[in-house]
């Protein structure tokens, strides 16, 4: 066990209450992340809290319960150690208004993330951008006590790596991933719960966005080697969808043959908030990402752009993959 793995497991293990935070709008792995790391220490009579504040998205939303939403004042002095995982800065830690970052920084405080660019600063941190996931990361270190790990906290973890490698269809499995799930498949990880909850239980409203979306607002350009759509606001409230519910929608674009690119954007009130895909290691979408004020991974990230209208969005975007590509 290295020295930072040693550090946070003491920090883990001596706690009385522990805060896990993770990124807003939280997907699979930050989820995954959060929720296994509770189980763990609960497991070890630990008292640990999940703090979501973001309403979580339908498939997660009876498989993931029990968690905090919001935090206060009172609530925060409670907790002698503070826990953020699958989040890279911040602006989009989801730690309530009670609790600054600034604050989280003079504290028992720690960070567990696999994105570059990191910037929370914790006193404690393990950053490691290889890693296909922070919930990897936190099997791994967990691994490494030699304590066990229940069926829960196995079945959270391989959620999170799941979703973040595709189901180890993404350029960031590697050996260690397998490595990993074998290991949580053997402490009881349910495969079949994961499977019918996550992956195999799309609405039917969703599956009519869906198809309305690629009829009506698929585009393609730089020789079919680019796919993006823009979802319209109008499209979503006819069929009643929620972009709480985008995970995996922009791998509806990345599965096209011939496709290298994919890019969806929807309109927030910050802006338009753009996600970017790459199939090919030889182009990167993340380093255009970070250039635009985003961040993420080179192979999977997003931004948001301030600009006046989708067209704009579409011309730059056009341009920066246009150059990539060529």
């Amino acid at each position: 066990m290295n020295k930072v793995f040693q550090e946070i497991v003491s920090k883990l293990l001596s706690a009385s209450r522990v805060l896990i935070m993770t990124h807003r709008r939280p997907d699979g792995d930050a989820l995954g992340s959060s929720f296994g790391l509770r189980e763990f220490l609960r497991s070890r009579n630990i008292a640990a809290d999940v703090l979501v504040p973001d309403p979580l998205p339908r498939r997660y939303s009876n498989f993931c319960t029990g968690y905090l939403t919001c935090s206060d004042a009172k609530m925060i002095d409670g907790y002698d150690l503070f826990a953020a995982v699958d989040c890279a800065n911040g602006e989009r830690l989801g730690s309530g208004d009670a609790l600054t970052i600034e604050m989280l920084r003079k504290r028992n405080f720690i960070s567990i993330d696999h994105h570059k660019g990191n910037s929370l600063a914790a006193p404690c941190e393990w950053i490691e951008p290889t890693a296909c996931s922070a919930s990897f990361m936190v099997a791994k270190l967990l691994l490494s006590t030699g304590l066990e790990i229940d069926s829960a906290a196995a079945t959270y973890l391989m959620t999170g790596i799941m979703t973040d490698t595709g189901s180890f269809c993404f350029a960031n499995t590697d050996a260690a991933a397998f490595e990993i799930a074998a290991k949580l498949r053997e402490r009881g990880a349910d495969i079949d719960r994961i499977a019918n909850t996550v992956f195999f239980s799309k609405p039917i409203n969703q599956l009519r966005f869906e198809a309305e979306l690629i009829n009506n607002c698929f585009k393609l350009c730089c020789n079919g080697r680019f796919a993006y759509c823009f979802v319209p606001e109008e499209l979503m409230k006819k069929h009643n969808f929620d972009m709480r519910e985008d995970e995996g929608l922009i791998d509806l674009l990345r599965g096209i043959e011939g496709v290298v690119i994919a890019m969806l954007c929807h309109k927030r009130v910050d802006g338009f908030r753009v996600s970017l895909r790459s199939k090919d290691q030889k182009f990167p979408v993340g380093p255009i990402a970070r250039e635009l004020g985003g961040g993420g991974h080179d192979m999977a990230a997003g931004t948001t752009l301030d600009l006046p209208e989708f067209a704009d969005v579409e011309k730059l975007m056009t341009e920066k993959v246009s150059a990539l590509l060529n």
